[in-house]
């Protein structure tokens, strides 16, 4: 029944904006459908969602949103993503590499609003080249690599805490997933481009010294918010907001320019987008649907690990991938040798169904900026879930047999 519930709700969702309703207006459409389907009375209702509205992490996402929107509207203003697209491209000998490295080094921002920066960079490279919907895939896609394995994001985080694994180790377990995760969408949409047609090709008249420099100083704000995050844990907000006030000082922008920026960087449709996606999330939480899907499947005769990876793999749609950890994990810790190996393969099909759930904030982001449809994205994305689908489990099927 809980599966027949999600099912409702996201094909629900799917037909709103089909019907080219607002994404923050599906989602919300989609909320108060979840709360009648799995009972929540209507007072219970509003407040969930008023406490998510207060709540500290939608405020700091909405203020995090802005800030990056403005930071990278400056950016452009001041030519520098151009500038570091064109300068990786040159790096890498090939602008369909340096495209990649572009994208992958926003994602090391943690925060949504970086695939903005990555779209930005994107769009103009393959502009004329790539339909939109191919690039806003690769913007999203390739932007998310980082998160499979670096424990600067919660997901990381939280799958390193619940199971006891050391971080450096789960980054090393995580890099053959992690570098076929960059290869099949690679060789999928962007090598069989024609080399020559790629507007920008690389510059080889450059030497890697004098590029590398240019990569620096046009990303030095990115690099900057990155290194105050990682180096001395301050809060991501607080980072965005004293890099956005050096970046000021530096540029120097007339106090009409900046009214300007500042009006336009404020999107309703983003804002609104973050917030419905937030309560719909909690929602769905607060229900208890990730504890409900796997009881569901859990006497289904088939091998566990697939059991535990359906469970994964569906509920990180339906819901999301942090709200699976905590369900799925402890599960799996039996103390057998194959544990390590189950981790690295539910880990991996988590981070590839983020990439199919219709809440999943980047890729509306992305949506938003491309204007496109989400949907339009995710058929882009499916042959590359395939793929990666059977790639997770044969590595899975390798790494059991070793103590890991």
């Amino acid at each position: 029944m809980t599966l027949l519930k999600c099912c409702c709700i996201f094909l629900m969702i799917i037909l709103l904006i089909r019907f080219r309703v607002p994404l923050w207006a599906s989602v919300l459409a989609a909320s108060a459908a979840a709360a009648l389907l799995f009972q929540l009375p209507f007072p219970l209702f509003i407040s969930r969602v008023w406490g998510t509205l207060s709540g500290r992490s939608c405020l700091e996402l909405l203020l995090i949103t802005y800030g990056l929107i403005l930071l990278q509207q400056l950016m452009e203003e001041k030519q520098m993503l151009a500038a570091a697209e064109k300068s990786l491209s040159g790096l890498f000998h090939d602008p369909r590499r340096g495209s990649v490295a572009s994208a992958i080094v926003s994602g090391l921002l943690p925060s949504p609003a970086a695939v903005l920066m990555a779209g930005s960079m994107l769009k103009k490279r393959y502009a004329g080249l790539l339909p939109d919907d191919t690039t806003a895939f690769a913007t999203t896609y390739f932007r998310h690599i980082p998160e499979a394995l670096l424990p600067v994001y919660t997901n990381v985080i939280l799958i390193c805490a619940v199971t006891g694994t050391p971080e450096w180790k789960f980054l090393l377990l995580m890099l053959p997933y992690t570098i076929l995760n960059v290869l099949v969408p690679y060789f999928i949409y962007l090598h069989p481009l024609k080399f020559s047609g790629i507007p920008g090709k690389a510059d080889s008249s450059g030497n890697f010294r004098e590029l590398l420099a240019c990569v620096l100083r046009s990303l030095w704000p990115v690099l900057l918010i990155i290194l105050l995050i990682l180096c001395f844990r301050i809060n991501t907000a607080v980072s965005v907001y004293l890099t956005l006030a050096l970046f000021l000082i530096q540029q120097k922008f007339t106090s009409r320019q900046l009214l300007r920026f500042l009006k336009s960087a404020w999107n309703w449709n983003m804002m609104l987008m973050v917030a419905a996606i937030l309560i719909f999330t909690d929602i769905l939480g607060f229900a208890q649907v990730p504890d409900a899907l796997l009881l569901a499947v859990s006497a289904v005769p088939v091998p566990l690990f697939l059991i535990y990876g359906f469970v994964m793999f569906a509920g990180s749609i339906v819901s999301n991938f942090t709200a699976m950890i905590p369900a799925v994990f402890p599960l799996i810790l039996s103390g057998t040798a194959s544990s390590g190996a189950l981790i690295i393969y539910l880990a991996s099909l988590g981070h590839l169904a983020s990439q199919l759930c219709p809440t999943h904030i980047c890729i509306s982001l992305c949506a938003e900026q491309f204007h496109i449809s989400i949907n339009d994205i995710f058929r882009r994305t499916i042959p590359v879930t395939a793929v990666m689908l059977a790639a997770a489990t044969a590595i899975y099927l390798i790494t059991k047999t070793f103590p890991i």
